[in-house]
């Protein structure tokens, strides 16, 4: 119990971090011009009077502190105004379509690297393996594909920062164009901390939504938990999305597995561009890298699961 009235009494940073950037501001103002209106009243008496600049100073600081919350929450915001506009879920298709329509232009020709791990055979049924193998941009398209066959009108975010959110769901029949609920993915093999989970909060209140789902094979961190308990946010690891996948009738969950491993579907997509990355090396250990580097510098790090497949390439090389 003590546990979870420590989570219930979040400081005034933490709510700033969560809330949108009006919250932050509304904040910031508070602390700037508060203390210095009991100042004003403090400077009336002649005891008190050194009081009033000590409640000054700190609400400067305090004010700084919001500011800079909001200020960055602002230019995030404006930002993300320019990715491309949703999509809808991707339907099963040959080859790498589900990755993105293919590039006219020619690919920059690189140097030989070490070798890529090897191609991962197609399964044949669902497994809680597979959902953890599937690459981030796939386990996208797949969550998406998911609440369209549970019938929900879903669409995706383009590449590109997504602003917090990767899908949309609509199900309200009066407000066509007003989401319900937002998801967030993240096809990570470790737990997901708290951190993410404040900033979907954050966005729920931006986008003025009641309900969101976190989807991440990984699971998450007990913190983590406890927050999107407190906050109407639900959480689906491999376990989960697995029994939700499974309960589908079994032509829909073949249309997934379809979908989920169609191609390449274990190399990871590149954030920016869209094409497959390529293993790479660096002092700090391997990542992944885009193969039209220099052209684009997309990169993402490895997880352990490609680490290790990497690992036993290289030794049958």
């Amino acid at each position: 119990m003590a546990r979870r009235r420590r989570h219930a009494k979040e400081s005034p940073i933490e709510i700033a971090l969560a809330a949108d950037w009006r919250a932050s501001a509304v904040m910031a103002a508070l602390c700037f011009f508060g203390p210095r209106m009991l100042s004003a009243i403090l400077d009336t008496s002649p005891l008190l009077k050194g009081l009033g600049v000590v409640f000054s100073t700190i609400g400067t600081a305090l004010a700084a502190v919001f500011g800079a919350i909001a200020a960055i929450k602002l230019a995030k915001r404006l930002l993300t105004r320019h990715r491309q506009p949703e999509r809808p879920c991707p339907a099963p298709a040959n080859g790498h379509v589900l990755n993105g329509a293919p590039r006219n232009e020619p690919t920059i020709p690189t140097a030989p690297g070490p070798p890529d791990p090897p191609a991962a055979a197609t399964p044949q049924a669902w497994s809680i393996d597979v959902l953890r193998r599937i690459e981030w941009k796939r386990f996208e398209d797949l969550c998406c594909a998911f609440y369209v066959e549970k019938g929900i009108r879903a669409r995706t975010t383009a590449l590109g920062a997504d602003g917090g959110v990767d899908i949309h769901l609509f199900q309200d029949d009066a407000s066509p164009t007003q989401a319900t609920a937002i998801v967030q993915c993240k096809a990570h093999n470790s737990r997901i901390g708290v951190k993410p989970i404040r900033e979907l909060r954050g966005v729920m209140a931006h986008e003025k939504v009641d309900k969101a789902f976190f989807m991440a094979p990984g699971g998450f961190t007990d913190e983590a938990r406890a927050f999107a308990t407190e906050h109407r946010i639900t959480l689906l690891d491999a376990r989960l999305i697995y029994a939700m996948i499974t309960r589908l009738p079994v032509a829909a969950r073949q249309r997934l597995l379809a979908l989920a491993t169609d191609g390449d579907w274990t190399t990871p997509t590149c954030p920016d561009c869209g094409k497959k990355l390529v293993a790479r090396d660096s002092k700090r250990g391997p990542f992944w890298g885009c193969r039209d580097y220099p052209r684009c510098k997309g990169t993402m790090p490895m997880r352990k699961t490609d680490a290790s497949a990497r690992a036993r390439a290289m030794e049958m090389h």
